[in-house]
């Protein structure tokens, strides 16, 4: 059987990465809200946070072309990611008491690290028009991961040795 887990990244990961046609945009709605749903668990306040999210488009805002699909707030141009960052992005933005009560170890650095990479993770999951050509279609070459991963921790290396002068 599989875990609630496996079935909403299930399908987020197929939706993330090809564009889905709008007539089909209702039926991804609703499999991402039961994969929320299996994966979240089901108290009765749960029905109403997931029938408030939709899989839907995103349109720029001084035209209607469609730029990305992902989750968003329904019937709204209200991208989860895009209000996530809004939420977040200020780097002195502040840690909320409660967050600075339960982690008092967090430093403001730390803070807006984590935060940064909770927006990448939301924005991990969105279908963008700008990437859909090198995403092709969620196809990778072993070969150019392999690439990528030996490059990068060569680069990470490189930042944790001289963080000033890695590049």
């Amino acid at each position: 059987m599989a875990s609630g887990k496996q079935v909403l990244l299930h399908f987020l990961k197929k939706y993330s990465l090809q564009k889905t046609k709008k007539e089909d945009l209702t039926e991804a709605s609703e499999n991402i809200r039961v994969g929320f749903l299996l994966h979240g668990s089901t108290p009765k306040e749960m029905w109403q946070i997931v029938d408030t999210i939709e899989w839907g488009e995103e349109t720029a805002h001084e035209s209607d072309e469609v730029i990305g699909q992902g989750l968003k707030i329904k019937d709204k141009n209200i991208s989860l990611p895009e209000l996530f960052d809004y939420m977040t992005w200020e780097s002195e933005h502040k840690i909320p008491k409660r967050v600075a009560k339960r982690f008092p170890e967090l430093t403001q650095s730390e803070y807006h690290a984590a935060t940064r990479i909770m927006g990448l993770v939301l924005s991990s999951i969105e279908w963008s028009s700008w990437l859909s050509e090198v995403e092709n279609g969620g196809k990778l070459d072993p070969a150019e991961l392999d690439r990528y991963l030996k490059s990068y921790k060569e680069k990470l290396g490189y930042y944790r040795e001289d963080p000033e002068n890695y590049i």
